[in-house]
């Protein structure tokens, strides 16, 4: 068996956004190396005065990375995200965590051409990520389902196109798959960009719309499980990255119940059974290096 070597961590998303506190307390009970939450959380957290980072050294647990999304495809509008980008940014730099995963925001994907909007994406995300940079962090770009980056095409073509000593790639496995991509392959491809991997598993097939043209979400989870329940090799792609020396970030995410358009308040399992059967898949893996807790 390879030697396990990364250190796993878990995002936020699983709980409501207005339930970080229950995520991070969930999470480091779990053993979780540390964890990611969004933005205009820390915002909310600020705005309302309550001490997030106190939740956190209570926890043991690290924010090791914060995601932000902007509008990629408008350059009208490229100034105004990436000031709002910087400053969740800056409220992140409390927390001493390395890493900022940027992502674009959703769109009406019927009749998209990404060689409309490539050369607006790139010039975003390297103006964007120059910015994260300066501030001694990592910017890494994350593809997402019902964004102007979902399929291997348009993956390829941002990250052919962006300048490689800003922005690094943080790839999302069952985005990927949901997409109808490979994830492995891209992982293969991209490998010496990556700094950040969401480990997540995806049920499998193309998405499938009622009669209201609403994703019918077989999980309660936007279609995605815990690791080693759905059709994505994670086993295979853990093992290459371990095979690889990989030492970066990785953390295990599944998306939450509250975004389900079909199955709201009927998810597969509860959030903490959920990370917790994610936490047994990886021990049967051969992970150990769990934080004692």
């Amino acid at each position: 068996m390879t030697k396990r070597r990364i250190r796993i961590g878990h995002t936020a998303i699983t709980w409501d956004n207005h339930e970080v506190d229950q995520a991070i307390e969930a999470i480091g009970s779990c053993g979780y190396w540390g964890t990611e939450t969004f933005g205009w959380v820390l915002d909310d957290w600020e705005k309302s005065g309550r001490d997030l980072p106190e939740r956190f050294q209570r926890s043991g647990l690290q924010l090791t990375s914060l995601y932000c999304h902007l509008d990629l495809v408008d350059p009208g509008k490229r100034e105004e995200g990436i000031r709002q980008v910087m400053d969740w940014v800056r409220l992140y730099k409390q927390f001493n965590g390395p890493v900022v995963v940027i992502g674009g925001m959703m769109i009406q994907r019927s009749g998209f051409d990404i060689t409309e909007y490539d050369s607006h994406i790139t010039t975003t995300l390297n103006e964007l990520a120059r910015r994260i940079c300066d501030q001694g962090l990592l910017c890494c770009f994350h593809p997402h389902t019902g964004t102007p980056v979902e399929t291997e095409e348009e993956i390829r073509r941002v990250m052919d196109g962006v300048d490689a000593d800003a922005v690094t790639f943080a790839p999302d496995l069952g985005q990927i798959a949901k997409g109808g991509s490979d994830p492995f392959e891209l992982v293969k491809e991209y490998y010496e960009l990556i700094r950040m991997v969401h480990i997540k598993d995806y049920i499998g097939g193309p998405v499938e719309r009622d009669a209201e043209g609403r994703e019918i979400d077989k999980t309660g989870f936007l279609g995605y499980t815990p690791l080693g329940m759905g059709t994505v090799n994670i086993q295979g792609i853990l093992d290459y990255l371990e095979e690889r020396d990989y030492s970066h970030y990785a953390l295990v995410e599944l998306d939450g119940n509250q975004w389900s358009p079909t199955r709201k308040g009927r998810p597969m399992m509860p959030p903490l059974e959920a990370i917790q059967a994610s936490k047994r898949y990886l021990e049967q893996l051969g992970y150990r290096n769990f934080r004692t807790v």
